[in-house]
């Protein structure tokens, strides 16, 4: 690390590390090494600034010899694999990382009654809080969280915004408000400028590493709602909300029904429950003020919300899916 930027850093996980991946190899200033599990075909771009390292996570002196001398590791990880998350941010202390970027990319982490009412979002704040408490041992060690809400696309296509785009129906939450949303695209390339910001300044302290130290950087391509959703669904496909069958319901109800079937074991109840808060009027979906602030300070532009849903539908007609 120089004085005042990061230059090596460490992805460990999935699509939003393989989007992060790709803008931070365009700008061409930093020294990256890719965790990959022991086994994983994934591929990766040959570029003179990527390292890959395939190993065991649970191969301590592997994990050990991938964080050593590294300014920064951002965990981009599934919910399934928040364990592994755990014992590696651990290693990661343990090795002189100062920056550590835990697995976010959801709603506002500062957002105490959405993040305490959430059960997805648990595992999550027990990963800052065990940042913290290791900072006490590991001087200099920081978290950034990074709140990007629902992913656009792929919420759309799989019908959570309540839109089945293939058999044109929709369930409409009469009580639902505007929500942030954000494309992977537009996720990466935010994460990429904001490892790029001096890690001080004094011209503009929110345009600093700095600001965002045990804090949030707040993403987002788009304030959408249901009824703006709709829309540009109407559009993409050609129809009208005559050719939809439309069913009628609430976000209490929601909320109530998704809460006993969590309680009942049912997995898939957890996400809809998720939803059902991203989509709620003052549940915290809404954080727009502090994105638009990040937006400028990341010099990231606005997305387009019928170009996004036109591509969307686009690539779900034709089987593929994010």
């Amino acid at each position: 690390m120089s004085d005042n930027k990061l230059e090596k850093i460490v992805i460990a996980g999935g699509n939003v590390g393989s989007s992060t991946l790709s803008h931070l190899l365009a700008t061409d200033t930093f020294e990256i090494t890719v965790l990959s599990r022991e086994g994983s075909t994934t591929t990766f771009p040959s570029h003179a600034s990527l390292t890959v390292k395939r190993g065991s996570y649970t191969d301590a002196a592997f994990i050990s010899s991938v964080f050593t001398g590294q300014d920064a590791v951002l965990f981009a990880m599934n919910f399934m694999a928040m364990a592994d998350q755990t014992k590696l941010i651990e290693a990661a202390a343990e090795a002189g990382v100062k920056w550590i970027f835990p697995t976010e990319y959801a709603g506002d982490g500062k957002n105490d009654a959405m993040m305490s009412a959430v059960p997805m979002f648990q595992p999550k704040v027990a990963a800052r809080k065990q940042i913290e408490e290791l900072s006490e041992k590991y001087e200099g060690l920081k978290w950034v969280g990074i709140a990007t809400n629902p992913w656009l696309e792929f919420s759309l296509q799989r019908g959570l915004f309540g839109f089945d785009i293939k058999n044109r129906k929709a369930t409409i939450y009469t009580d639902s408000a505007p929500f942030n949303s954000t494309t992977l695209t537009q996720a990466g390339l935010g994460i990429a400028r904001l490892l790029s910001l001096p890690i001080t300044t004094s011209s503009n302290p929110r345009a600093s590493l700095s600001h965002y130290a045990n804090n949030f950087v707040y993403i987002s391509s788009c304030l959408i709602s249901q009824t703006s959703l709709f829309a540009s669904l109407q559009k993409a496909t050609s129809t009208t909300k005559d050719d939809w069958q439309i069913e009628e319901s609430t976000i209490e109800e929601s909320i109530a029904t998704n809460r006993e079937k969590i309680a009942k074991g049912d997995m898939r109840a957890g996400a809809m429950l998720t939803y059902a808060y991203y989509l709620g009027e003052g549940k915290g979906g809404n954080y727009e003020k502090k994105a638009k602030e990040d937006r400028e300070v990341l010099g990231l532009e606005e997305g387009k919300l019928d170009e996004i849903v036109k591509s969307a539908v686009q690539k779900l007609e034709n089987g593929k899916v994010f």
